[in-house]
């Protein structure tokens, strides 16, 4: 499709001379771009070069008539939408009706008041404009429709990889931990003869286990976020990063908080989660901040460290890495940003748009 220029476009074809100098002259005058041709063949050659807004066709031309040139327009898709108007000296029924037949959308009885031929020739230009915008918006919209369901679908096949992967390593985390405690556990209980001395190392592995197991049962649904919400969750987060991996980690708040639907709430806690144990385990950090800000519309979350950075591969969120949590946050309209700090460390920040979800049920609007 030709793109649109400030003057429209307008093809005459007429044979005579005098009437193709007329009809051009007057048009032009009214600040049409106009193109000329003599027959058929030229008519089809200056359509498919110049794209008009507009074809004013006589019906009696040299070696084939104005019909004819009608029908072949038709058959490209290059010139079939531009709108055409017979000139004609003969006013007879059968005619018109023949030109509306092979796809013309007026007619035009020569000789002809000036006016009339302006009024046609604004009316077809201007809907035929009209109609190509509205095409190009209605293109534009189905490529964005289009992108967006590819997109949806490769997050839909993300998250189930995600989720498969979040179990595998959760079973993992089991068997390295709980269970091999649980085990020797056993073994111990099993042991008559030595069972009083060593039930200090008994209840010491029961208790790590109930701690490992507490820890696993936060991960997938952490009590806290439903109980005091998320910033008190993140703070408590805080704390155990200290405890674990000797990160010191503080927490801000800025803004009113709001209630946050349960999987908007843990996706996000889950990432703080997992990038602050990236940066103990990557970026040789001794400081971290959390900085949560509860704005109208918007709740932004950042991380920060004060360590060398880290790679992009060497992010591990969830076995996944840092493209794992941006499909997580993205799915829930939200997005993710990392920076480099000067002259170290790394900021990340993960935002999402609050007032869409309904707290209630978790549903975006």
């Amino acid at each position: 499709m030709a793109e649109t220029t400030e003057q429209p476009r307008i093809l005459v074809v007429e044979d005579e001379a005098s009437t193709r100098a007329f009809v051009s002259r007057v048009l032009a005058r009214k600040g049409y771009l106009v193109y000329t041709a003599i027959d058929g063949t030229e008519a089809l050659a200056q359509a498919n070069q110049y794209a008009p807004d507009l074809i004013l066709l006589d019906v009696m031309l040299p070696h084939t008539d104005g019909y004819t040139v009608c029908q072949e327009l038709k058959r490209t898709s290059a010139t079939r939408d531009i709108p055409v108007i017979f000139l004609t000296a003969i006013d007879d029924a059968q005619g018109m009706l023949r030109g509306f037949d092979v796809g013309g959308v007026d007619y035009i009885v020569k000789p002809f008041e000036v006016s009339v031929l302006f009024a046609r020739v604004r009316t077809h230009s201007t809907l035929y404009r009209l109609s190509n915008r509205l095409k190009l918006a209605l293109d534009e919209r189905t490529a964005h429709l289009e992108q967006a369901n590819r997109r949806l679908h490769e997050l839909n096949v993300e998250m189930t990889l995600i989720e498969a992967r979040q179990r595998q390593r959760l079973a993992q985390d089991l068997h390295d931990t709980a269970i091999q405690q649980l085990v020797l556990a056993s073994i111990i209980a099993d042991d008559d003869r030595n069972l009083v001395a060593r039930r200090p190392q008994l209840q010491e592995l029961i208790q790590g286990s109930l701690q490992q197991l507490r820890s696993l049962v936060f991960e997938l649904s952490p009590p806290m976020l439903r109980q005091s919400g998320l910033y008190p969750a993140l703070e408590w987060l805080a704390q155990q990063i200290i405890r674990q991996w000797g990160l010191n980690v503080d927490c801000d708040l800025q803004g009113e908080p709001v209630i946050l639907p349960e999987a908007l709430a843990v996706t996000l806690f889950q990432g703080v989660r997992e990038l602050l144990i990236n940066v103990a385990k990557h970026a040789d950090a001794e400081n971290a901040w959390v900085s949560v800000r509860f704005l109208p519309l918007l709740l932004e979350i950042g991380v920060e460290d004060d360590g060398r950075g880290f790679a992009r591969s060497d992010i591990d969120v969830g076995g996944f890495g840092l493209d794992s949590l941006r499909s997580r946050i993205e799915l829930l309209g939200g997005s993710t940003e990392i920076e480099g700090r000067t002259p170290r460390g790394t900021r990340v920040r993960l935002r999402v748009p609050v007032a869409q979800f309904d707290a209630s049920n978790g549903n975006l609007h």
